[in-house]
């Protein structure tokens, strides 16, 4: 039985800092009702994301210990998720969806630029 493919888009991102990003994400996936997502795209792309600059996001776990991430695009709905809400993800093989339980929050991480150090000639 052939997989779910999951179809991809830009959605708006609200940062912490109330800067507009548009950031791929998975259109129509489990976590849909949940991540606040928007289209609007005439903000500027995010760009890659690294382990020092990264957006975001929900870890949720299956009882198999499968995990599933989901982009959260906005602030108010990062702090409305909370441990033990629940998301149903079709899985290859399965008749049904399977509940897994948000385990993880990752906050996002956007580097702040800063002035360089400059000494004098000697």
């Amino acid at each position: 039985m052939p997989g779910n493919q999951p179809n991809f888009a830009y959605f708006d991102y609200l940062d912490d800092n109330g800067n507009h990003w548009n950031v791929r994400g998975a259109s129509g996936e489990a976590a849909t009702g949940v991540d606040g997502h928007t289209t609007d795209l005439s903000s500027p792309p995010f760009g890659t994301q690294t382990k020092r600059r990264h957006v975001r996001y929900a870890v949720y776990t299956s009882p198999n210990f499968r995990t599933y991430r989901a982009i959260i695009y906005t602030p108010t709905a990062f702090a409305a998720i909370s441990p033990g809400d629940t998301v149903t993800v079709l899985e290859q093989g399965a008749a049904t969806g399977v509940t897994y339980t948000l385990s993880a929050k990752i906050p996002e991480r956007i580097p702040v630029p800063t002035a360089g150090q400059h000494l004098t000639d000697v």
